[in-house]
């Protein structure tokens, strides 16, 4: 799929056929299923919450063929002029890869493994100082890392009984593969489809939308917490909605503001996650990252915005 000969960003050959475009933290609305009981379908999600392991392999390819995109662009800078957003398109799907593993919980030993080396990759890169975030915003995020640990996982030196497929596919060794293109499911994307990828980045999310949605849903665990007697459904209501609703707001996070809506739409995420001071912290510190990944693409240039009221956010 990919071309490793092309020398410049102007020599690649981009496929016409249409590709569908979403990236990991919007496809988990498409895993609620159809069911007449909120409580109940919301705490089905969690049974259908993809594999950390896929989450991961998605975001390396998308990771690498963002550097890619680099390295093809220092050959050629002035055909970064019109090629950007497909940077930017597999920039923030990769982000969005890395900030779902966060918010999805581990569901069975490959994706306890998966979250450990995480935990374990992150604390050796921000010790040698090459980390991108702040370090105790990303010790925030992976806590529950540690909490989850099974002795049978722990990580050291060698790899653990039974996962060392799972080790591959960490790695990247083994990666997945593109799909049957479903528009409604996260795929595999390289440069080669940059036609599609940059109608996806400009036609982004409505922000205010998704942040109306986050403020329902958590309105709707507040209704389920108060309910006499309570749902037998209630706690894995409550988690799923609670997965939903920050990603939605790790999605405004990352989108970079497109006008001072967009911009105050963002600092109302800020307030309401400290509003919330109940919820799980680490869902907050991916959130934090999530914004800033977007305050990051938003300072390119001018096509984004950066300043409200002659403040920089």
């Amino acid at each position: 799929m990919t071309d490793t000969t092309a020398p410049t960003l102007r020599d690649l050959v981009f496929t016409t056929d249409s590709v569908p475009v979403i990236d990991e933290l919007a496809a988990l609305d498409a895993l609620l299923p159809e069911m007449s009981d909120e409580l109940e379908r919301h705490a089905t999600l969690l049974e259908r919450l993809p594999p950390l392991l896929d989450l991961r392999g998605r975001a390396i390819v998308h990771a690498r063929d963002y550097q890619r995109f680099l390295t093809l662009a220092e050959a050629d800078p002035s055909a970064l002029e019109y090629m950007i957003n497909i940077g930017n398109a597999l920039a923030l799907l990769a982000h969005a890869g890395e900030i779902a593993m966060l918010l999805v919980p581990p569901g069975s030993p490959e994706d306890h493994f998966a979250r450990a080396i995480l935990a374990k990759e992150r604390g050796e890169q921000y010790r040698k100082g090459d980390g991108v975030h702040d370090a105790k915003l990303i010790e925030r995020a992976l806590w529950r890392s540690f909490a989850d640990s099974h002795p049978r996982l722990v990580i050291g030196s060698c790899i653990p009984p039974g996962m060392e497929e799972a080790a591959q596919r960490f790695s990247g060794a083994m990666l997945l593969q593109s799909g049957a293109g479903n528009s409604t499911a996260p795929e595999v994307y390289h440069l080669e489809h940059g036609m599609a990828l940059e109608t996806w980045f400009d036609d982004p999310p409505d922000l205010t939308l998704l942040l109306d949605e986050a403020r329902t849903l958590f309105a709707s665990v507040e209704a389920w917490s108060q309910a006499e007697p309570p749902s037998p459904f209630w706690f894995g209501a409550r988690r799923g909605a609670l997965i939903l609703a920050y990603a939605r707001l790790c999605r405004i996070g990352l989108w970079p503001a497109r006008s001072s809506d967009d911009l105050i739409v963002k600092m109302e995420v800020e307030r309401l996650i400290c509003e919330r001071a109940a919820d799980p912290d680490p869902m907050h510190a991916a959130v934090e990252i999530a914004l800033g990944v977007g305050r990051r693409i938003a300072k390119q240039g001018g096509r984004f915005v950066t300043v409200l009221g002659g403040v920089e956010l």
